[in-house]
């Protein structure tokens, strides 16, 4: 038996067979990638585009770049989507254990001068806000596990978030 023969042919095979796989992971990206898809990622087929996630019966979306909170919620609007609506406690969960150690913008905010936070789509936020005594008007979630009041133009990650197609 010729063991430089069959150890070439496994070698053959396993290349064959690591080749195969990563073409079938990354086919849409091979073939053009289409931001708004609804190729089935992390969402598995859940009507999330892709590069979103899905939990809670939302998609949602985590930026790994940074910007202003004006500038997030544009990008949020771009996607046919608004910065997160953080109303439920498992929700805040979900979205605190994703960001970890990173800050994110979320939808919520006050006007110059106001006392009441809002959400974007106009609803009242009944909890608390750290840090709301020196004048910052968005808020942040991550890093720690309150919602952080945060100056709208520093740059920051973002949450957005969108009902599936």
């Amino acid at each position: 038996m010729n063991w430089h023969m069959v150890i070439s042919g496994f070698i053959v095979v396993v290349i064959k067979a690591v080749g195969m796989t990563v073409f079938l992971l990354y086919f849409s990206q091979i073939f053009g990638r289409n931001n708004e898809s609804l190729i089935p990622t992390r969402s598995y087929g859940t009507g999330c585009p892709k590069d979103w996630d899905f939990q809670l019966g939302r998609c949602f979306f985590f930026s790994t770049s940074e910007f202003s909170w004006e500038k997030s919620r544009d990008d949020c609007a771009t996607k046919g989507s608004t910065l997160a609506i953080v109303d439920t406690a498992e929700k805040l969960k979900f979205l605190q254990d994703v960001a970890g150690a990173e800050k994110y913008f979320v939808g919520l905010m006050r006007q110059p001068g106001e006392k009441k936070w809002r959400w974007v789509n106009n609803s009242v936020f009944n909890g608390n806000v750290t840090n709301q005594d020196q004048n910052f008007n968005c808020v942040t979630i991550g890093l720690t596990k309150t919602f952080d009041a945060a100056s709208c133009d520093i740059s920051y990650r973002w949450i957005c978030e969108r009902t599936p197609k």
